[in-house]
């Protein structure tokens, strides 16, 4: 591992709600790995929660998988679930707009019958509010 590197977290839970509690502790404990202040850490929160339960939502029943990649304090996580034959991947509104405040970046796709979702947090530089 070079000093650039970060751990790589990646995560298979099966779509129930209830996990997202879990989702939410995993997410708030590899943020906190990086140089993320308490506040950042919380949108992390914020925004997990906002993938994990669009994803959930759009599942086939099939499992969620979610990677965590923090490298030199930028989190990214990605996640993605097996959709219905033929079916298109429906974000709420107000998940994109909740994203658009807590995430740097954050975007949304369906490929080949697979529902995908990413967003990205930075840390802010040492003595910047985020």
């Amino acid at each position: 591992m070079t000093a650039t590197d970060g751990p790589t977290l990646r995560l298979e839970l099966s779509p129930d709600p209830r996990l997202l509690r879990v989702l939410r502790l995993v997410a708030s404990g590899v943020a906190s790995l990086g140089e993320f202040d308490l506040g950042a850490v919380e949108e992390v929160r914020v925004a997990v929660d906002e993938l994990g339960s669009t994803l959930i939502g759009a599942s086939t029943g099939a499992p969620i998988e979610l990677t965590f990649d923090l490298v030199d304090n930028n989190l990214c996580v990605e996640g993605r679930t097996a959709l219905s034959s033929g079916a298109e991947l429906e974000v709420d509104p107000l998940t994109d707009r909740i994203l658009d405040v807590v995430a740097t970046s954050h975007e949304w796709g369906t490929t080949g019958g697979v529902a995908h979702g990413k967003f990205e947090k930075s840390a802010a530089p040492a003595g910047v509010a985020s």
